[in-house]
């Protein structure tokens, strides 16, 4: 299944929103840590072993606000 074909509900992994978004994954670890996407969350309770947990509508709203771009 790609990315394309995921339903778009719940939660997602950061390998998940990178490749949905066409980014590199520490670059949303970054967005994630910076407040891009204000309900993300850290699974675990490791602070080094825990992982970055996103929910989709974090990731349309980012979207949404993205500049157009005209060709």
């Amino acid at each position: 299944m790609t990315s394309q074909e995921k339903p778009l509900t719940g939660d997602a992994k950061v390998k998940e929103v990178a490749e949905y978004l066409g980014l590199h994954p520490e670059t949303v670890r970054s967005m994630a840590r910076s407040g891009d996407f204000p309900n993300s969350y850290k699974t675990g309770a490791g602070r080094h072993s825990s992982h970055i947990r996103i929910p989709w509508t974090d990731v349309e709203a980012w979207r949404a606000m993205q500049p157009r771009v005209n060709r």
